[in-house]
């Protein structure tokens, strides 16, 4: 944490509490204004809209956030991405042609065109980010057996 450690001078003890509390804050707020992306200061404050999470759905044009790669950034259409009420079309349409077919389950994510994306997601952040966590996992509980001896 910046501004905190052994060497750090404490504020005058004649400072009022407000301008004390300021100078305590002073390096977070540093580090979040130069630090923290800046697009749209609404972006940035308000709640309703959207996050920059995948998947999410934005409030007005009903259009999904889907996750793209850096490498084809140029290709990428953020008109081409799909909406809610596509979706909702296509799980329709899905619903319809396999009517008469009891086939294995298959996911709603699966039934429309967010399959490629979320396989994406999958592939590239979701496996690795679990293979990161059972390695982390197995290997504090290595470190455990060989503290306590049991191999």
């Amino acid at each position: 944490f910046i501004g905190k450690g052994t060497n750090a001078k404490k504020a005058p003890k004649n400072l009022s509490t407000t301008e004390r509390i300021r100078i305590e804050h002073w390096p977070i707020e540093t580090v979040f204004k130069y630090t923290y992306p800046r697009l749209d200061i609404n972006v940035s404050k308000m709640q309703n809209h959207l996050l920059k999470s995948p998947f999410c759905v934005h409030p007005k044009t009903g259009r999904v956030c889907v996750p793209m790669e850096v490498a084809e950034v140029e290709k990428f259409d953020p008109f081409q991405v799909p909406t809610l009420s596509q979706l909702m079309k296509e799980l329709d349409e899905y619903e319809v042609d396999q009517s008469n077919n009891d086939k294995a389950v298959v996911h709603d994510w699966q039934k429309t065109s967010l399959k490629e994306p979320f396989e994406k997601f999958q592939k590239k952040f979701l496996v690795p980010l679990l293979n990161e966590e059972r390695r982390s996992k197995r290997e504090a509980r290595e470190m455990k057996a060989a503290v306590v001896g049991d191999f």
